[in-house]
């Protein structure tokens, strides 16, 4: 994997850091796409075909490099839109039957947090129990971090898309093919 990461880092480095996680047999597939005109290839074989490439097969694989990365934006936007209509669906369905039942349980999740914290910080703690006690805050912390979400959005897929559209990476930003 060395040999093809460091040769696909000079010409294609969205794929070759790929390679290093779960997208590495996307990635691999379509260097040897780009390159091979099949997806099947050996790193081996890739990595060859790679040191002896000519600019126009270069260029197929920089195109390639980018096709990935807009398939990798496509993905993140389609989760966040997925998601988004979940939430939205849940909020509608709250509202058109009235269901107390959601804002009940986001006051005892937010109540519980902040009543187990309370004890946490005011009281000593059975000997023993401090596991535990840390334990049902973490679970709650998580709980009371869903129920804000739930009801006054999430600002992490903003920070995110804030992040995409000022990375020099990113498709608004101009790219050097050569």
């Amino acid at each position: 994997m060395g040999r093809l990461k460091s040769a696909l880092g000079r010409v294609a480095p969205e794929l070759a850091r790929a390679l290093g996680g779960p997208l590495a047999g996307a990635a691999t597939s379509a260097a040897a796409r780009a390159l091979l005109g099949r997806e099947n290839a050996s790193e081996e074989e890739l990595a060859a075909t790679l040191e002896r490439a000519d600019p126009q097969a270069l260029q197929e694989l920089r195109m390639a490099s980018l096709a990935f990365d807009k398939a990798l934006l496509d993905a993140a936007h389609e989760s966040e839109r997925i998601a988004a209509g979940d939430r939205a669906d849940a909020r509608a369905r709250q509202v058109e039957l009235g269901d107390w039942v959601p804002g009940a349980l986001g006051v005892t999740v937010v109540g519980g947090f902040f009543c187990v914290l309370a004890v946490m910080l005011l009281r000593e703690m059975p000997s023993g129990a401090e596991t535990e006690f840390s334990i049902m805050l973490g679970a709650l912390a998580t709980m009371a971090a869903a129920v804000m979400n739930y009801y006054f959005g999430s600002s992490a897929s903003s920070r995110e898309k804030t992040r995409l559209l000022s990375d020099d990476r990113s498709p608004a930003a101009p790219r050097r093919l050569l």
